[in-house]
């Protein structure tokens, strides 16, 4: 851990070793997984790490540490390839020579001002028949400090997030909501505490004693509300 000045980059660090919660959310949507992914919005490579069995994964992030970070991590990997690029860019649409079936996008359009042009380039990167796989913070309500502070612009409703991806041209295969015991940590530390980053001691405890048992009963038990909101949708 570097203990980052940047928030985002300092955020990243702390979720690093939520080793249980990643695999949550992968479990969530690896049925979605094809062989040739670019992931959007890598970071330092925390959910990258969980993709290096596919064929092709391609990380990109616009800072230059994170960029850094995931060429050292990953460089015994040539399947793996870390870019620097603006996700918000029309230039994105370059990353078409991947010939991607899949893009992963976790906990990133929510930072992105014009996220409707964002998706169309999104559509425009993806094979035919290629999915889109989006993970976004649930809730405008929620919205608090440590949104303001790592530069998010909005929390999603399941109307808006359904609405712009149809805008932007792709079919809606899956819409779920993830991790509900969430939604009251965060609510209390960002609405109420108005902590300004995460707290490692919580998320550690989280991860550890809370993430494991909340996964199996969301197996069992889809739930109604949660902190995130998952998206899987298909380019016509």
């Amino acid at each position: 851990m570097t203990n980052s000045s940047d928030p985002i980059i300092r955020d990243l660090e702390i979720m690093a070793d939520t080793v249980n919660y990643r695999g949550w959310m992968y479990s969530n949507i690896r049925d979605g997984l094809g062989k040739r992914v670019v992931e959007l919005g890598a970071g330092i490579g925390n959910f990258t790490q969980l993709l290096t069995d596919r064929d092709i994964v391609v990380a990109v992030d616009n800072s230059e540490l994170a960029v850094e970070q995931m060429k050292k991590k990953f460089a015994g990997l040539p399947n793996v390839t870390p870019i620097l690029a603006d996700i918000g860019s029309p230039e994105l649409v370059e990353l078409r020579r991947y010939e991607a079936d899949t893009i992963v996008c976790i906990n990133v359009l929510e930072h992105i001002c014009d996220d409707k042009a964002a998706l169309s380039s999104m559509l425009e990167i993806l094979e035919p028949g290629g999915k889109l796989i989006l993970l976004v913070p649930a809730y405008q309500f929620l919205f608090g400090t440590i949104d303001v502070v790592v530069g998010h612009y909005r929390r999603y409703s399941k109307k808006e997030l359904v609405d712009k991806l149809v805008e932007a041209g792709f079919e809606i295969k899956g819409l779920q909501f993830m991790n509900v015991i969430g939604v009251f940590a965060w609510f209390l530390n960002n609405r109420i505490l108005k902590r300004k980053e995460e707290s490692p001691a919580q998320m550690a405890t989280f991860d550890r004693f809370v993430a494991p048992w909340a996964k199996k009963i969301e197996d069992v038990i889809k739930p109604p509300f949660g902190l995130s909101l998952i998206a899987i949708a298909e380019k016509k």
